[in-house]
């Protein structure tokens, strides 16, 4: 398998992300949340107002939000790690990761592609998800990956722009 195939069969096998916004004090708040994909790349999550990851993202894009909280001073880029099950690691100095930065967008409920994305939620996730659709604090957000990392090994580091896992260049130190 080449390190394209690895990277996403990798990437296709992670339900979850750790997900790293910043909050209106410019302070880095981690959290994690479930995720899926669409076949152009674009990553969704489905996601509380009662999360602080989601308050962040709301705060990022809102066109009313004031220094020192700005799109521009954080690029309007969220980072998300997709790792490897400590349970599945041999060497925990090489663990196998994803790492990307991602632009969020809000996904309207009007829009043709959020019954869509939500259908892929409720397959990979079940009926729970009927029971969060009908909660008004939950929020879809699309992720576009702008660029990332994916590390599979010792001395097997690699960087891509764009779709997660497409032209993988090797790091160099």
């Amino acid at each position: 398998m080449t390190n394209q195939q690895q990277c996403q069969a990798f990437f296709a096998s992670r339900k979850s992300l750790v997900l790293s916004t910043y909050n209106q004090a410019g302070l880095i708040e981690t959290s994690a949340a479930p995720f899926v994909t669409d076949s152009e790349g674009y990553l969704y999550l489905f996601i509380s107002e009662l999360a602080q990851h989601t308050q962040n993202i709301l705060g990022m894009l809102s066109e009313t939000t004031t220094p020192p909280f700005s799109v521009s001073k954080h690029n309007g880029l969220v980072s998300c790690l997709l790792i490897s099950d400590e349970r599945e690691t041999e060497q925990m100095f090489a663990r196998e990761r994803l790492s990307l930065q991602a632009i969020p967008r809000l996904v309207a409920k009007k829009e043709a592609n959020y019954s869509i994305v939500l259908s892929l939620f409720e397959q990979q996730f079940g009926e729970v998800v009927q029971m969060l659709t009908s909660l008004p604090d939950f929020h879809l957000v699309q992720l576009t990956p702008e660029s990332g990392g994916y590390v599979k090994g010792f001395g097997q580091a690699f960087r891509f722009e764009g779709c997660v896992c497409h032209a993988l260049t090797p790091r160099r130190r």
